[in-house]
C-alpha cells in the first residue's frame, strides 16, 4: 500500500517537472517580450505616422495635447489581480509612467512602410501607433504590428480590407471606402442627377473607391457612361478629359420624361391597390379586378361571387406585379412611344404636367403627415388615408415624401439640362490639376469626391486659384460649426430632422439626437479651448480626428488597468463602441463601422468646397 502511494507521488512529481521544463522550453514570442518590457519600463512611447505638411498638421497637434493631459493625469494607476482570491485588489498605485510621443512621416510606398513599421515595433517601449492617412502604407504596416503585438489605430486609411483580416491589434476610427461611396452615390442620385462620369487614379485608393462608387451608383439607377483613369504623378490630363468630354451627350428628353411618367403611374397604381386592400368593399375590388382581367383576356365574370379572402389574394398578386421591374419597363415603353411622336415643346408640356402632379402628391402627403392620428382625435377616414399612403412601395409617409421630392428634383435637372456630374477618386496634387484643367476645357460639371478633396482647401489657397475650381463637393468627417449648431439646437429643444441646410440655426440632425452627443460636445469644448489657446486656430477635421484617436487610447488605458498589449486591445474592442461613446468620444448616435475593428466611426458628411473655404 505504501509503495503504491510512493509511486503515485513520484509519478505526479515527474509529471510536474516535465510540464515546467516544457513551459520554459517554449520560445518567447514578440508579444511576450513587449508585454514584459512595457510593465517594467518607466517611459512608454506612442508613435504617430502621418503625412508631413501644414494642411494635415492638426492631427499631430491634437495628439500632442491629449498626451500632455495623459501625462499630467499620471499613467500607471491600476488594479492588481490577487493570485489567492482571483479578484481585483483595491485601487493600488503602480509605478507612474510617462508617455513620450514619436512622430514619423508616412512613407509613400509599401516597402518603406514595412521597413518603418519594423523600426517602430522594434522599439519595445512602443505601446501603440496612431495615424496612417493612406492605405498604401497602412495595409502592409498592419501585418507587422499584428505580429509584434503593437496596437494600431488608423484615422485616415479607408480601405475596407484593413479591419477585415481578423487581426486582434488593428483598429480604425474612420469610415471605409464602401460606406463613403454609398453616401456619395445616394446624395448625387437624390439631387436629381442622371449621369455620373467617373475619373480615378489607378492606385489602391482610387481603384477601390471608384469601383465601390460605380457599384452603388448603378444599383440605385445612376448611369456611368465613362470611367477613365490616370496614373500617379500625372500632370497632363488632356487625354483623360478629352475622352470624358466625348462621352457627354445632350439629354434624351423622351426617355427621361417617359421614365418619370412610368414611375409616377406605377406609384399611383400601387396606392390604388393599397387603398382597396384596406378600405375597399367587395364591389370595388371586383370592379377593379374585372377591369384588369378584361384587359388581359376579355373575361369579365371570373370574380363574381368570389369570397373576400380570395379577392384579397388576387389583389396581392396585382400589387406584386405592379412592383416588378417588368411592369415599370412596360409602362416606360408605352410612354416612350407616345412621347416620340410629340414635338420638343409638347414634351416639355408633358414634363410640366408630371411636375404638377408630383407637387399635388407632395402636398397631399404633407397634409396627411400634419394631422394628429391619435385614436381619440383621428377620423377613420383620415387614419385609413394615412395607412394607404404608408403602404405605397412599403414605405412610411416620410420616405414616400422623400421619393416624390427626389423625382421632382429630377424634373428640375431635366428642365435645366444639368443632369451630369463628375466623380473623382484620387489625391492632391493630381486631383487639383485634373479639376483645374477640366475647368480650362469648359467642363463645368459639378465634381464630387471623397475625403482627399478636403485638401483642396489649402491647395487652392496656396495656388491662389480657389475660384477656378467651380462647384466641388468633398466628404468630411468632422465640422466644428455643424457640431456647435447641433448643440445649440439641443439646448433650444429643437426636434430632430433628417437634413439641415448648411449653417441652418435651430436645426438638429437626427444623427446627433442622442444623449451622448451632449457629452461629446461638452468634452470637445474643453479640448477646443486648449487647442485655440495653444495654436491660435480652431480645430479642423484632422485635429478633431486626432483628438478622438488619442482620447480612445487614454480611455482604453484607464479601463484596462494594465499595459499588456493583449488586454489593451481587448479593452478597446469590447468597450470602444459601447462604453467609450458614453464617455464623449463619439458625436453621432451610432457607429458606422462595418467590422469589429472599426471603433466609434463617424459617418462622413458632404460639403461644398466653397462652404469649407468660408470656415478656413
Amino acid at each position: 500500500m505504501m509503495w503504491r502511494l510512493f509511486y503515485t507521488l513520484l509519478f505526479g512529481y515527474l509529471l510536474f517537472v516535465a510540464y515546467r521544463f516544457y513551459m520554459h522550453s517554449q520560445p518567447v514570442t514578440a508579444i511576450d517580450l513587449r508585454q514584459n518590457h512595457l510593465v517594467q519600463s518607466e517611459a512608454l512611447d506612442l508613435a504617430v505616422v502621418w503625412p508631413e505638411g501644414e494642411d494635415k498638421a492638426g492631427y499631430v497637434k491634437a495628439v500632442k495635447l491629449v498626451v500632455e493631459a495623459m501625462n499630467a493625469e499620471g499613467l500607471g494607476r491600476c488594479q492588481v489581480l490577487s493570485q489567492d482570491t482571483l479578484t481585483l485588489e483595491g485601487n493600488q498605485e503602480c509605478k507612474t509612467k510617462t508617455l513620450e510621443l514619436n512622430i514619423y512621416a508616412e512613407p509613400a510606398d509599401r516597402n518603406a512602410a514595412v521597413k518603418q513599421a519594423k523600426t517602430i515595433a522594434g522599439n519595445l517601449n512602443t505601446l501603440a501607433v496612431l495615424g496612417y492617412y493612406r492605405s498604401d502604407a497602412a495595409l502592409p504596416a498592419a501585418a507587422v504590428y499584428e505580429y509584434e503585438g503593437v496596437l494600431m489605430l488608423s484615422s485616415g486609411s479607408t480601405n475596407v480590407k484593413l479591419t477585415q483580416y481578423d487581426f486582434k491589434h488593428i483598429f480604425r476610427n474612420a469610415a471605409n471606402d464602401d460606406s463613403n461611396a454609398e453616401i456619395l452615390a445616394k446624395y448625387i442620385h437624390d439631387q436629381g442627377y442622371i449621369n455620373v462620369y467617373v475619373i480615378y487614379e489607378r492606385d489602391l485608393y482610387g481603384t477601390d473607391f471608384s469601383n465601390y462608387f460605380i457599384e452603388h451608383a448603378t444599383a440605385i439607377g445612376l448611369r456611368v457612361p465613362a470611367h477613365p483613369f490616370f496614373e500617379e504623378n500625372t500632370t497632363d490630363f488632356l487625354p483623360v478629359l478629352s475622352s470624358l468630354r466625348s462621352k457627354i451627350r445632350p439629354i434624351n428628353l423622351t426617355d427621361e420624361i417617359a421614365l418619370l411618367q412610368a414611375k409616377l403611374q406605377r406609384a399611383k397604381r400601387i396606392l390604388q391597390i393599397a387603398r382597396l386592400s384596406t378600405t375597399g368593399d367587395d364591389a370595388s375590388i371586383i370592379q377593379f379586378l374585372t377591369f384588369e382581367q378584361k384587359q388581359k383576356n376579355g373575361n369579365n365574370k371570373f370574380f363574381d361571387s368570389m369570397p373576400r379572402v380570395k379577392l384579397l389574394q388576387y389583389l396581392q398578386q396585382e400589387l406584386e406585379q405592379s412592383s416588378s421591374t417588368a411592369y415599370l419597363e412596360a409602362l416606360f415603353h408605352s410612354h416612350q412611344k407616345e412621347l416620340s411622336s410629340l414635338a420638343r415643346e409638347e414634351q416639355y408640356v408633358k414634363l410640366e404636367q408630371v411636375n404638377a402632379e408630383l407637387q399635388m402628391w407632395i402636398d397631399r402627403v404633407k397634409s396627411v403627415q400634419a394631422q394628429s392620428i391619435s385614436p381619440a382625435s383621428a377620423s377613420p377616414l383620415l387614419a385609413n388615408e394615412r395607412l394607404t399612403i404608408r403602404k405605397v412601395i412599403d414605405l412610411d409617409a416620410d420616405e414616400v415624401l422623400l421619393k416624390l421630392e427626389q423625382m421632382q428634383k429630377r424634373v428640375s435637372k431635366i428642365k435645366s439640362g444639368k443632369v451630369d456630374a463628375i466623380f473623382i477618386a484620387g489625391f492632391t496634387p493630381e486631383v487639383a490639376l485634373a479639376i483645374s484643367q477640366a475647368r480650362g476645357l469648359n467642363i463645368d460639371l459639378p465634381i464630387f469626391g471623397g475625403h482627399p478633396l478636403i485638401d483642396l482647401k489649402n491647395h487652392c489657397k496656396t495656388q491662389n486659384n480657389c475660384a477656378s475650381y467651380g462647384e466641388v463637393y468633398a466628404l468630411e468627417t468632422h465640422d466644428a460649426d455643424e457640431y456647435r449648431l447641433a448643440y445649440n439646437a439641443t439646448l433650444q429643444g429643437a426636434k430632430p430632422t433628417e437634413v439641415c441646410a448648411e449653417g441652418e440655426e435651430n436645426c438638429l440632425p437626427e444623427r446627433y439626437a442622442c444623449p451622448h452627443f451632449k457629452t461629446a460636445y461638452t468634452r470637445y469644448q474643453g479640448f477646443a479651448t486648449t487647442y485655440q489657446q495653444r495654436y491660435g486656430i480652431e480645430p479642423d477635421n484632422w485635429a478633431i480626428q486626432g483628438y478622438l484617436a488619442a482620447s480612445m487610447i487614454q480611455e482604453t488605458l484607464r479601463a484596462s488597468h494594465t499595459f499588456e498589449p493583449e488586454v489593451i486591445a481587448d479593452t478597446l474592442l469590447y468597450k470602444g463602441n459601447r462604453e467609450f461613446a458614453d464617455k464623449g468620444l463619439m458625436f453621432s448616435c451610432s457607429s458606422h463601422g462595418i467590422t469589429e475593428g472599426d471603433i466609434l466611426v463617424e459617418e462622413m458628411k458632404i460639403h461644398r468646397l466653397g462652404d469649407l473655404l468660408k470656415g478656413s
